[in-house]
């Protein structure tokens, strides 16, 4: 299992709401499977997913639970696909300073076998996209 964290000086429901309405507006374009740097992302309590400009729209993953301002569960497609999902857990808590936003990812047994060869390339992911969080 992967655990990756960061501190937001935001309240919870403010954080929620940038990681999920906002979504677009932050994560990184090196990290969209489109490679349309005019994509858009949606994260909303039925679905997540990148709608490219020509209008395909590729599934990122399939919302399993939808908590505001507490936590997101989902079987996440992006680099394995949604045969073999992996599962990504966002949760978002009050500390005395802001909100700790930590993403746990790990294997199903649908994306086992393919675990031990993506896990590094995930972990840099996640660094990537909560650095662009942060930073938003």
């Amino acid at each position: 299992m992967l655990e990756k964290s960061i501190l937001l000086q935001r309240t919870p429901d403010e954080a929620f709401r940038l990681f999920t309405a906002r979504i677009s507006d932050w994560w990184p374009q090196s990290h969209r499977p489109a490679k349309d740097p005019a994509s858009v992302l949606f994260l909303e309590p039925n679905r997540f997913l990148e709608r490219a400009s020509d209008g395909r729209e590729i599934p990122l993953g399939r919302v399993l639970s939808w908590e505001p301002p507490h936590r997101i569960a989902l079987d996440f497609f992006i680099g394995t696909g949604p045969t073999q999902p992996t599962s990504v857990e966002i949760t978002f808590t009050p500390e005395a300073d802001g909100t700790r936003v930590l993403v746990c990812h790990q294997s199903k047994p649908e994306s086992e076998a393919l675990w031990s060869l993506r896990a590094p390339t995930f972990e840099k992911s996640w660094e990537t996209v909560l650095a662009a969080f942060l930073n938003r």
